[in-house]
């Protein structure tokens, strides 16, 4: 019964299987379905506001650096191209570094190396070029609150901009936050993800993670989700609303933020943000999705 219900939501309503069960199909009646951004309506609604041919901008983390080099507030280095002086004069009075592939996505890939392991910048060009790792970043510092919900990780908020003729509007925001000694927030790489209100800053569901495992609280620090007021959350928005102008031929974009004590400061960009992050089951009691605002947004 089941798996023929899987069926029909994907001819119905272009679910795919783990759409089923994120979102929590099962447990709903066919008109609150019908409003979730759904696998296949996200590509459609990609494919009309995303020119193809653009994708490298935000696919391509050497690229997008260079790029959006204004937004990001920290220093990075195109380890592929550096000569062994401009490495080391790119580490000076850095304790750690993230290295990253230039491609990489969900946190895969990410390292987090210690400058005093690595005092011979050859080797070190010759360890990233094995690791295929292109991309060096200096560490942020964390605004305190955010650093409260789990200090070992820079933990980001999603926020998705569709930008409409000269208007930008924000689609969601979710914050995401790392776990034990993980220093990615990533859900894939086992943090946890919590649904925020765009109005007020502050999160409004517990949180959930890849094995759709719930949490009132993080079970780390402790810090009680429902109600924790996130910083800047207004200056992250206008941010983001600022970089959505950036490329025009990409209006549907996925921006993951960090709030830095002085400010934000853009992560990275995605072109295809995906519909997992901001409809899973935990985040909508009311179990309405985005699919209302989209075909509002775009005249569908």
């Amino acid at each position: 019964r089941t798996f023929c219900d899987i069926l029909w939501c994907a001819a119905r309503y272009g679910a795919g299987y783990y759409d089923y069960v994120m979102f929590g199909f099962y447990d709903m009646n066919g008109k609150q379905r019908d409003t979730y951004l759904t696998r296949v309506r996200n590509k459609k609604v990609c494919e009309l506001m995303n020119q193809p041919g653009y994708g490298d901008e935000f696919d391509d983390k050497l690229r997008f650096n260079v790029r959006f080099a204004d937004f990001l507030g920290r220093r990075t280095l195109n380890a592929a191209a550096a000569t062994p002086d401009e490495l080391s004069a790119f580490l000076q009075g850095l304790d750690c570094f993230f290295a990253k592939p230039s491609r990489g996505t969900c946190g895969n890939g990410i390292e987090k190396l210690r400058t005093a392991d690595w005092p011979d910048a050859e080797k070190l060009l010759a360890y990233l070029k094995e690791k295929g790792l292109d991309v060096l970043e200096e560490p942020l510092a964390q605004h305190p609150d955010m650093a409260k919900l789990h200090p070992q990780s820079v933990n980001t908020m999603r926020i998705v901009t569709d930008r409409v003729g000269d208007t930008v509007h924000i689609a969601y925001i979710v914050v995401k936050i790392g776990r034990g000694d993980g220093f990615c927030d990533n859900s894939g790489q086992g943090g946890v993800l919590c649904r925020v209100d765009p109005e007020t800053g502050k999160i409004i569901s517990p949180a959930t993670d890849d094995y759709f495992n719930v949490y009132d609280r993080h079970p780390d620090t402790g810090v009680e989700f429902v109600g924790y007021q996130l910083p800047m959350v207004p200056e992250a928005i206008a941010l983001a609303k600022e970089a959505a102008h950036e490329i025009p031929q990409v209006a549907h974009v996925g921006w993951d933020m960090a709030i830095t004590p002085t400010g934000p400061a853009i992560i990275e960009g995605n072109d295809f943000p995906g519909t997992d992050l901001c409809q899973l089951a935990p985040f909508y009691p009311e179990k309405e999705g985005l699919w209302p605002y989209y075909k509002k947004l775009l005249h569908w």
